[in-house]
């Protein structure tokens, strides 16, 4: 089996053992836009980095492309590095998605002997939108190509990885941003529901506004990760904007985690459901907020076991939010939900998981 044991994310962490000392001594990330680039990606990026750097691993991080994918890998080769993560968004590699850059990369690596796993954050676009009926085909022959290089494909998502096939394994992101701050739990919830990452794609704005409608808080939402300006710019969210909505703008990890600890009921339904890619949604978890989201084609049966409302329709979605409201321990009180994540999205476990894939330990 390509990738070795089968590490689908949903072990207890007792289950997984220590970093220990390995015969890969420097591991490179391929994470273009790291570290300026902000997103889900490069947050995943800089968390596995520094995981791994203190394990007492050398991390190499390549965030351009600016330089020719050989000698990329003739001077990690030259670095001592044996094992390689590919991050893989198609647009991280060009403006339509599709770019020789990685393929090249990791052919060029695999000739000198290092040991490359694919990590598949989204694969191709779907075929939604004219242009990507185009880019769609083109984007999944490039994935299947780089599949068939690499000696491990993992993915957030179990639904994607039945569709890459080569024993693809899932790993969970879960959330970036750590642990919230001690004590802030006692202090006294936000007067209305929270988003966080108003800009995700696939975000449900129209369920949002409905239960806040329904919910009928003053002010009706708090919105964390951006300002009313930039609101106004984007091109989804100002259809749906209102006057009365208080903005945090972007914030710090740490105050980004405290509002989401104070938050009585965390908004976040996705077109294609929840999964554990969706880091907004992963961060609300690890705060121990309540949390109403949805499922769709992409859905993760893995939340329909815990303490997360899924919706499958606006009305269910709308009731669920309200019912939360008014009671949010409702599916569990926080020591509960906190409970439950740690079971099933801990960072430090995830990021083992990977580790062991990366360095080829789970194939021992």
């Amino acid at each position: 089996m390509r990738g070795g044991a089968d590490v689908n994310g949903r072990r207890p962490p007792a289950d997984i053992p220590p970093i220990r000392e390995s015969h890969v001594t420097a591991i490179g990330i391929v994470s273009p836009g790291f570290p300026e680039t902000p997103g889900g990606v490069t947050d995943h990026t800089a968390r596995l980095r520094g995981y791994w750097k203190d394990a007492g691993h050398d991390v190499r991080v390549l965030g351009a492309r600016d330089e020719a994918p050989e000698a990329v890998a003739e001077r990690w080769h030259t670095e001592g590095v044996a094992a390689a993560l590919v991050q893989y968004v198609p647009f991280l590699y060009g403006r339509r998605g599709v770019s020789r850059f990685p393929e090249e990369l990791v052919r060029a690596a695999r000739e000198r002997g290092m040991r490359v796993t694919l990590f598949v954050h989204e694969p191709w676009v779907p075929p939604t939108r004219l242009p990507w009926l185009v880019l769609g085909p083109i984007q999944r022959r490039q994935l299947k190509r780089l599949a068939s290089l690499s000696d491990a494909i993992v993915t957030p998502v179990p639904a994607w990885a039945e569709l890459l096939g080569h024993d693809t394994q899932v790993v969970y992101v879960g959330s970036n941003l750590g642990e919230a701050p001690p004590g802030v739990a006692t202090r006294p919830h936000h007067r209305g529901p929270v988003v966080f990452s108003p800009f995700a794609a696939g975000l449900k704005w129209e369920w949002i506004v409905a239960a806040t409608d329904a919910i009928g808080t003053d002010p009706p939402l708090v919105v964390v990760g951006a300002d009313s300006e930039s609101a106004q710019r984007h091109h989804v969210v100002r259809h749906w904007q209102q006057p009365d909505w208080v903005y945090r703008g972007r914030l710090p990890p740490e105050d980004v985690l405290t509002v989401l600890t104070r938050a009585r009921l965390v908004l976040a339904p996705f077109v294609d459901g929840l999964t554990g890619r969706r880091t907004s949604a992963m961060t609300a978890l690890s705060a121990g907020a309540p949390l109403v989201s949805s499922t769709g084609h992409l859905f993760d049966p893995l939340f329909a076991t815990g303490p997360v409302s899924c919706a499958s329709t606006l009305e269910e979605f709308v009731a669920s939010a309200r019912a939360l409201w008014d009671d949010p321990d409702a599916r569990g009180d926080r020591a509960t939900r906190l409970e439950w994540y740690r079971e099933h999205l801990d960072p430090e476990q995830l990021d083992r998981r990977l580790y062991s894939i990366v360095t080829g330990e789970a194939a021992a």
